[in-house]
């Protein structure tokens, strides 16, 4: 054979060999760093400790995993944004016969696009033989329409394969609230799904819903949306510590959480107890309004069979004054309440109802609740307002809880008193303390008394005075400061001190 003949075969075998690596059989690195293809299986090898390093190139606004198996060794695989340095996903192995397509990465996702990189190191040994393959993530849905309205349920569409990502659109407009809710169908085979509701602006997200194929399921929680434009919605499989990512059908809804009350008037009517509201869906919210003078003081309470939020907002604020949930089977409306707070300007106060937000919660969180708005009156309901030294007060009560009652006593400046105090009855609920504090005409605070249980008269408990220069003494009774509210009947008498 001639030399041009031998040049021809060797031209000719060196193009099979090229072909047959272009195949998606395994094939080696041809060098450090390799910039590797999309879809093929790439195997390897680490020697003495030496990590290996390869690249590849993604599109901007892409998402990729990577799928790894190690057939000696235990090996992880990590993907870094070769332009930001940052970690983008990750996945380690041991040695095991199960398929390669089984163990992938996290979505890898490449909002710039460009160069990703990838490096691959041994974590027990110094050497190690892996497989791994880079697949890129089909993201449109492809059976249900890509684009929804808020308010609607999507269904029809699917998670397939196991890496399988689908991207929706919807309009939203700037200072919306919305809340999502994403369903694996399947039964008790359904695994693990997260949908993220993201700012196409930003790619971040501003909030995400999952569910594991169990009930009840569970929602966003409420998301205010920053502007008017589309926002996405992301569905993808997710592994948690006991659910293999789902594969199969999904649906999922969206609400647009109206701080209206559905069923009554937004405006209430104090010491009248509300009944015919309900939360309707979940992170559904009533607001309800209510205006009165500075310095007026109130009590609000809520009674529900769901864990329901009550909560007060000044005029103007966004942040509540006060708050509490009904976090207990006690069917009582008075056992239930914010405990006293004051008007501290002029303006329309709000009342919000809903359920708790500050995790995502369950759907089962709907249903009917009552509540009122307690003014709270600080006249005694039966004894005079005015008392005097030697007066005993047998027959009022602390009630509804909350309550507070007030008393004048007007004596000769200088004078050493003794009020002494009591409860005739435990509290309601039981647990909490009462107090009869002493103050002057300023509102500067003389003397406390404390009790949390019926007893009688006995030594500390009792406020000692010194009458001041005024002449004046108001005696208030009332829950303790910083306690929660409860009901009960008490009783004091006045001494001078000996």
């Amino acid at each position: 054979m001639d030399r041009d003949s031998k040049r021809r075969l060797l031209r000719g075998a060196a193009l099979l060999l090229g072909l047959f690596l272009s195949c998606d059989s395994p094939s080696g690195p041809q060098g450090e760093g390799e910039r590797v293809p999309i879809g093929q299986v790439i195997e390897d090898q680490i020697t003495d400790s030496v990590d290996r390093h390869y690249s590849f190139e993604s599109v901007p606004d892409g998402e990729y995993v990577v799928f790894l198996k190690s057939f000696e060794g235990f090996v992880v695989l990590t993907v870094e944004d070769s332009i930001r340095v940052r970690s983008l996903c990750a996945a380690a192995v041991a040695s095991s016969p199960a398929p390669l397509e089984q163990n992938p990465t996290p979505s890898c996702q490449t909002p710039a696009g460009g160069v990703q990189l990838i490096t691959v190191r041994s974590l027990a040994g110094r050497t190690a033989r892996y497989q791994f393959k880079i697949f890129e993530v089909h993201r449109p849905p492809e059976s249900a329409d890509s684009r929804f309205t808020l308010g609607d349920t999507v269904t029809g569409e699917a998670i397939d394969p196991l890496v399988d990502a689908d991207v929706f659109y919807t309009h939203g407009d700037s200072g919306q609230t919305i809340a999502a809710i994403v369903e694996p169908l399947g039964g008790i085979a359904a695994g693990a799904l997260i949908m993220y509701v993201e700012n196409p602006d930003s790619l971040m997200w501003l909030g995400y819903a999952r569910d594991e194929g169990s009930k009840p399921l569970f929602t966003s929680g409420p998301l205010r949306l920053p502007k008017t434009q589309d926002y996405r919605f992301v569905v993808r499989g997710e592994a948690t510590f006991d659910r293999a990512r789902h594969l199969g059908p999904y649906r999922f809804w969206s609400y647009i959480v109206r701080p209206e009350p559905e069923h009554l008037s937004s405006a209430i009517v104090p010491n009248v107890e509300l009944v015919g509201e309900r939360i309707d869906y979940p992170n559904d919210v009533d607001e309800f309004t209510f205006q009165d003078t500075v310095g007026a003081e109130f009590n609000a309470f809520v009674e529900s069979d769901r864990h329901f939020v009550i909560q007060v907002l000044a005029p103007g604020a966004t942040e509540p004054m006060k708050g509490r949930v009904d976090a207990d089977d006690d069917t009582t409306l008075f056992n239930h309440g914010l405990g006293p707070f004051q008007l501290t300007s002029t303006g329309t106060y709000k009342i919000q109802v809903k359920a708790p937000t500050g995790l995502p919660w369950a759907v089962a969180d709907t249903g009917a609740y009552r509540f009122m708005l307690y003014r709270i009156n600080y006249a005694p309901e039966n004894a005079a307002v005015t008392v005097a030294v030697n007066d005993t007060i047998s027959t009022e009560s602390i009630s509804p809880p909350g309550d507070v009652d007030e008393f004048m006593l007007v004596g000769n400046p200088g004078d050493h008193l003794v009020v002494w105090f009591r409860l005739r009855a435990n509290p309601v609920p039981y647990g909490f303390y009462m107090a009869l504090e002493v103050t002057d005409s300023t509102g500067a605070l003389l003397g406390r008394a404390m009790a949390e249980q019926v007893r009688e008269y006995v030594p500390g408990i009792t406020a000692t005075v010194t009458i001041p220069t005024s002449g004046f003494l108001r005696i208030r009774v009332s829950q303790f400061p910083g306690a929660d509210v409860s009901s009960a009947p008490y009783e004091f008498y006045i001494a001078n001190a000996p």
